[in-house]
């Protein structure tokens, strides 16, 4: 019997040709305005916004490429560099969260410390670079930790670096002890900037925890990737109830205390939760992981999701999704 006409004599299993498809299909996900389709749309809204405040994004670039190139400089002598042959699975599922993105894979830190906590330094002209805490490391599940290090690699693929480490610097009290360059910075951006910026690093949050659901084994470890920020991930208890903590925003966006949200980096754990089982209900997800389609889900659009999504993020009532 002779094969020469078969359909699988014609398909060409050529290096190339994957690599042609992989950048395909990688393109297909990608919108007119340069993001990938999965990002929330307020994200790229107010980012807009941070563009027209005269000079905000060449200081931020010019003090971030500074920052990035030291901080990778101190992490190479105080943390251990996740490779091949080093925390060789931390690695592995850096390098997936990359392929599955598009994306180059990124250098991983591990650093000594009892905050769970992950962040990422990027700019233009830095290489990427992933800090993962250690109690994160020890107290995450596999699935997880793909979550997590999926949503860093969402501020690569997004391109949030200036923006986003701009944002840290001056709003997290890490760097508290630098009073010299925290000083610096609240001369350099007035109150109405660091407000702007907090609005969008509440929005690209959203994005990243996309990314980092696009990431996972299962939409349920990105909700218990959330979850543990709440609690500690104490004796590593799986047994939480994700309807509870959504009756904890619904506390919470009742209270004049959800206010305190304006000056925060981040949305709450609990409306990033209630986020992301709207996502978890987008077509748009199912496009990037096929594999986790059930077939009696009834899907929803972008459109819908990011309007969903909104609600739950909103803190000023009658106002705009997240202040």
């Amino acid at each position: 019997m002779s094969f020469e006409n078969t359909p699988l004599r014609k398909m060409d299993y050529s290096f190339p040709h994957y690599l042609n498809e992989r950048k395909n299909s990688i393109n297909s996900h990608m919108q007119g305005n340069g993001l990938p389709d999965y990002a929330y749309s307020e994200d790229y809204n107010l980012r807009k916004q941070l563009d027209a405040i005269p000079h905000l994004y060449e200081i931020g670039y010019n003090i971030c490429s500074t920052y990035a190139s030291r901080t990778i400089q101190e992490l190479n002598m105080y943390a251990l560099a996740v490779g091949p042959k080093q925390f060789p699975e931390i690695y592995e599922i850096g390098k997936e969260c990359a392929r599955r993105l598009g994306i180059a894979v990124p250098n991983i830190f591990i650093v000594d410390s009892p905050a769970i906590n992950a962040s990422t330094i990027a700019t233009d002209d830095v290489e990427p670079v992933i800090m993962l805490n250690s109690a994160l490391v020890e107290r995450y599940t596999h699935g997880e930790l793909q979550m997590i290090i999926g949503h860093e690699c969402g501020h690569i693929h997004n391109k949030h670096g200036v923006y986003n480490t701009l944002s840290t610097l001056i709003l997290n009290t890490a760097i508290a002890h630098a009073g010299g360059i925290s000083g610096l910075l609240n001369s350099l951006v007035t109150s109405g900037a660091a407000l702007a910026l907090n609005h969008w690093s509440r929005a690209a949050e959203i994005t990243c925890d996309r990314a980092g659901m696009i990431c996972t084994d299962t939409v349920e470890d990105s909700y218990y990737a959330l979850a543990k920020l709440l609690y500690g991930a104490m004796f590593h208890n799986p047994e939480i109830n994700l309807d509870e903590i959504e009756k904890q925003l619904e506390r919470q966006q009742q209270t004049i205390v959800r206010l305190e949200m304006l000056t925060s980096s981040h949305p709450s754990i609990a409306s990033r939760i209630a986020t992301q089982k709207i996502f978890g209900e987008c077509d748009v997800f199912y496009s990037w992981r096929k594999d986790m389609k059930c077939s009696d889900l009834k899907l929803i659009s972008k459109e819908k999701a990011d309007a969903l999504c909104a609600e739950k993020l909103k803190i000023l009532k009658g106002g705009d999704s997240n202040g």
